[in-house]
């Protein structure tokens, strides 16, 4: 006797129900054939994309994937996804000390260092993501564990090299929409962009090469 498996059984059902259907829609309508045929093959269409939708394990795997990378966060405070700051806002919750650019303290003069400004947008050569600018630390500004953690053997001279905090593109990864990241890592991009739901705290528009900050970020950065 064959076997007959889940889709093969989907199938049966389907072929089995739409003759019911077909002579339903003929009893409950006074129209023409080919407006019952039309109506037949809409039926049909609904329920496939029902089955797509609810019926297929593969959505069901995707969907159940999708939620538990946006709560993994939340219950595993070593998680990154992108390798670059790891906990960065398990740290940032515990600190309270402006660190990973949170500081609020008037950044001028600005240092030469510095090299790129609040508001533009960039693209991380390392990891491929598309975000954009909300403040900087002429040199890193985080705690020691953070540190060792990312840099390791470098930690020395990679602390005292400037570092930005950034908004990442949430349709370019699934990770944490924030980062800490090294001068380094960044290429500027021009007429890009960003998606990522804080950008109205920050930001008032943009002009087409970068974001116009608002006035209680200008305060922080008045040069930028």
């Amino acid at each position: 006797m064959p076997q007959v498996n889940a889709a093969a059984a989907l199938q049966i059902c389907l072929l089995l129900s739409a003759l019911p259907a077909q002579y339903l829609i003929s009893r409950w309508t006074e129209t023409t054939a080919s407006q019952r045929l039309d109506s037949t093959r809409r039926l049909v269409n609904s329920w496939n994309n029902f089955c797509k939708s609810y019926l297929s394990l593969e959505s069901w795997i995707d969907w159940a994937y999708h939620w538990i990378s946006k709560a993994r966060p939340w219950f595993d405070e070593s998680y990154d996804p992108q390798g670059e700051s790891p906990a960065l806002e398990v740290l940032q919750y515990k600190a309270k000390r402006g660190y990973f650019g949170e500081s609020t303290e008037l950044r001028s003069p600005r240092p030469r260092s510095v090299k790129f400004h609040v508001g533009q947008v960039f693209l991380h050569k390392r990891y491929g993501y598309v975000g954009v600018i909300v403040g900087w630390d002429a040199k890193a500004k985080a705690p020691e564990e953070w540190l060792q953690k990312m840099y390791q053997e470098n930690k020395k001279s990679m602390q005292d090299t400037p570092h930005y905090k950034v908004l990442i593109d949430t349709s370019s990864t699934e990770s944490t929409p924030t980062a800490y990241i090294p001068q380094q890592d960044i290429e500027i991009l021009s007429g890009i962009q960003v998606r990522n739901p804080s950008l109205k705290l920050y930001f008032s528009g943009f002009s087409g090469s970068k974001y116009a900050m608002l006035p209680s970020l200008r305060r922080i950065y008045p040069h930028d």
